[in-house]
């Protein structure tokens, strides 16, 4: 059965495919995406008035895995606009060592999702080195915002949460660099608790009443919790989010949430799921009066498909969702069996809201979802291009360098890829032209040293590298005889109070002589040798604070420390505590 078929099958469906159009964008020959007009005015929301969730029709499948490897499409960010169009985010499998990149596709009808494009990687060399994951998109002031995860530390734990704009919903996104947007990326949420667990990532955003609610999830050693962070509209508002709660705890397998608000309810609603990955599992929501705090409501898993996970619901692009909306979720899932981690499918499936007054309903009501016959598919033939990718993420070079090459592929749906040969088509741009000169894709230095980095562009797709231009090559693996060149706080001021839970951990950021750098903090989950590299801490005044071994801090009673961290032996700083 083809999608157009299973969609039209549903009556809610055939609804749904009259609300997803695609918005014409600027800067592709097209409309600005036709905002909504509609808006409810506010109501006070009424703690014994619940929102129910129902499947309105059967799910259907928009993307299967290879039979011969692995593939996801997964955590959905979905937007939907007045006109009926529609635009949606996924994680998909990065290349060459980055595990994680975002693509998009829209919808001209609201069946037939097409289009596909790799619209963000991560920026080699930096704070987002190895994934650009979980996307979270909300639109205002002419910009789309896509939130998303990464990490500059190998087995995916230590993670932060990073944002990126664009005047349109496929890009180019330039990201945030701490103050301002473009160049290499800065943290919007860093976690700075004990990092050998998952820490900060898979980000929601919502707008109401003037504030940006950002929700995150925050995996800690103390606990698995959904956040809430809250700034103004404005050009910088990443500069001004302020921490405002824990929103609720993730137990039963939970994932990350997606959390829209209701306009008919006044109420937020987190969409997530539960028992993740399992035969039972489900979509769960959680409600909330005022944005910050919620409580469970609902489990639903009938007419689901079983395991699935990462899920993602169709929101307008302020984050708000009104009752009349013809809305979907999509979801990954897979059969249940050993070995999948990493292949699975992603569904699409019509929903329903409705309010009603009594009980809410945590526990659901015991039917099971369906499973999935068919969620694999072989290779095509003759794959179309999603996008390019260099062979090398950074280029290093002596300053009398001439004529180095440096090669493309192109990358299909199943993320294969192919080398570029139609390089004619290449254009380069963005890099500092007295630094480096490219012609015929060969790079020639033109006799000093610095650093910059290389857009590239062939057709509608975009890719970047770094070219570093010294007078050592680093290779980036370090070597025996490296020292300490530089040893920097990455946070040089702590305010905590007594008997807190959440306890934060100093790092520093350490740059190495064969050019290297990394956060150094004693764990084997960091990238620096404890053994040749140990970080020792001397604390002014061990009656207001202890720190452990690994840069731990523990807040002990009212007062001022400071705190002399050293590595190996050869460069030190200093932070701040104030216990409270």
């Amino acid at each position: 059965m083809t999608v157009k078929t299973a969609l039209k099958a549903a009556a809610a469906a055939a609804v749904l495919a009259a609300v997803l159009l695609l918005a014409l964008l600027p800067g592709c020959g097209r409309k600005a995406p036709a905002l909504f007009k509609d808006t409810l005015p506010d109501i006070d929301p009424d703690p014994y008035t619940h929102v129910s969730v129902s499947a309105a029709s059967e799910p259907v499948t928009i993307y299967k895995p290879p039979v011969d490897g692995s593939g996801y499409r997964y955590g959905p960010s979905i937007m939907y606009y007045a006109d009926g169009s529609c635009d949606a985010w996924f994680s998909t499998p990065g290349w060459n060592g980055e595990w994680d990149w975002i693509t998009y596709k829209h919808s001209d009808d609201g069946i037939n999702f097409t289009g596909e494009k790799v619209v963000l990687m991560p920026t080699p060399d930096s704070m987002d080195k190895y994934s650009c994951c979980d996307p979270g998109v909300i639109y205002f002031g002419g910009y789309y915002y896509l939130g998303y995860t990464s990490t500059i530390v190998e087995g995916g734990v230590n993670n932060n949460v990073f944002v990126a704009r664009s005047k349109n919903p496929d890009g180019p996104y330039e990201k945030w660099n701490g103050s301002g947007w473009g160049g290499d990326p800065a943290p919007i949420i860093y976690y700075d608790e004990e990092a050998s667990v998952y820490g900060a990532g898979e980000p929601s955003m919502v707008i109401h009443d003037g504030v940006l609610y950002m929700y995150y999830s925050w995996a800690c050693p103390t606990g698995d919790h959904i956040r809430v962070a809250t700034s103004d509209t404005e050009e910088d508002w990443p500069a001004r989010l302020t921490y405002r709660g824990e929103a609720y705890e993730k137990v039963n397998s939970r994932h990350s949430a997606d959390i829209a608000y209701i306009e008919d309810a006044g109420k937020f609603v987190a969409f997530t799921t539960q028992y993740g990955h399992d035969e039972k599992s489900g979509l769960f929501t959680l409600e909330s009066d005022d944005g910050i705090t919620f409580v469970e409501s609902q489990y639903v898993s009938e007419s689901m498909y079983k395991h699935l996970h990462s899920l993602g619901v169709s929101r307008r692009p302020d984050g708000h969702i009104q009752l009349k909306d013809e809305l979907f979720v999509g979801y990954a899932f897979s059969d249940g069996g050993s070995g999948n981690w990493g292949k699975w499918a992603t569904a699409f499936q019509p929903i329903k809201l409705e309010l009603y007054q009594g009980d809410t309903h945590p526990e659901g009501n015991g039917v099971l979802g369906v499973q999935c016959g068919e969620w694999l598919t072989e290779r095509p033939e003759d794959p179309p291009m999603i996008g390019i990718g260099a062979y090398a993420h950074v280029v290093e070079m002596y300053p009398d360098d001439k004529n180095v090459a440096v090669y493309f592929v192109w990358l299909d749906p199943m993320l294969s890829a192919y080398p570029l040969e139609d390089t004619g088509k290449l254009k380069f741009s963005g890099y500092d032209s007295s630094l480096i000169d490219i012609k015929n894709f060969r790079i020639s230095a033109k006799g000093k040293t610095g650093e910059t980095t290389v857009k590239v562009k062939y057709k509608q797709f975009e890719a970047e590298f770094k070219v570093y231009v010294r007078d050592s090559y680093s290779q980036f693996q370090g070597n025996s005889g490296r020292t300490v060149t530089e040893f920097t706080p990455v946070i040089d001021r702590y305010e905590l109070k007594v008997g807190e839970v959440h306890l934060p951990q100093i790092r520093g950021l350490v740059r190495f002589s064969d050019n290297t750098w990394a956060e150094a903090y004693n764990s084997g989950k960091m990238s620096v040798s404890v053994k040749r590299f140990p970080v020792t801490y001397e604390v002014s005044d061990p009656a207001v604070i202890s720190v452990s071994d690994q840069g731990i801090i523990t807040p002990l009673a009212p007062g001022n420390a400071e705190v002399k961290v050293t590595i190996a032996g050869e460069k030190s700083f200093v932070v701040t505590v104030i216990v409270s």
